[in-house]
């Protein structure tokens, strides 16, 4: 007869006294969040005809995953599994940023949605920070987003604007729920900086 291995002794022990003793491990339940932006301070009149196509949206990597991502201290960032976007950031950024632009009528088409519409104009996006900064007892979510608009015609391409837009609001708990009303308040005051300078940009 074959020796049995102490390893399978140690696995049987465990399933037993787990059956026996009903012992279980729980986990926490997994929560999905999505960033959405407004109310907006302002709206604007936008060319007749003017229609926004976004043709470049970049994420850094450090913040491209689905799970929220925490600064605890100057060289250490965490990830949470249990806590998470939705649909990727890239995603729900994308949609609110151009939904908060038709919105606040710096444009009054959307380029990408409405297919019998040719655009006007061009946007590329990169998301360079989003995160919880949680490396003090005053925690805050942190945004950064540089734009870039430009118009093109007969060949010829107008830059209107470029700008890197940089938030850090401070929330009340090193807790999901907050930094997420956090993110909501950051995106809004870069969308209502931004609607206030494109408004002079587009023509």
């Amino acid at each position: 007869m074959k020796p049995i291995r102490p390893s399978l002794i140690v696995l049987f022990s465990m399933f037993f006294i787990g059956n026996c003793f009903g012992v279980t491990k729980s986990f926490p339940e997994k929560r999905y969040f999505l960033i959405e932006a407004g109310p907006f301070s302002a709206t604007y009149h936008p060319p007749k005809g003017s229609s926004l196509k976004l043709r470049r949206f970049a994420i850094s990597q450090k913040f491209e995953g689905k799970e929220f991502v925490y600064r605890k201290d100057n060289v250490n960032y965490e990830s949470d599994f249990y806590h998470s976007f939705f649909i990727p950031p890239s995603s729900n950024l994308k949609e609110e940023i151009v939904k908060g632009l038709i919105k606040q009528k710096n444009f009054e088409w959307d380029g990408a949605a409405q297919t019998r519409v040719d655009p006007t104009h061009f946007a590329e996006v990169n998301v360079q920070q989003l995160y919880g900064d949680f490396r003090s007892n005053q925690p805050a979510a942190v945004m950064e987003i540089e734009f870039l608009f430009y118009s093109e015609k007969d060949g010829n391409t107008q830059i209107l604007l470029r700008k890197t837009f940089t938030k850090t609001v401070s929330i009340q708990k090193k807790e999901p729920e907050a930094l997420v009303l956090g993110w909501n308040d950051a995106l809004t005051q870069i969308l209502n900086e931004l609607g206030a300078e494109l408004s002079s940009k587009v023509n």
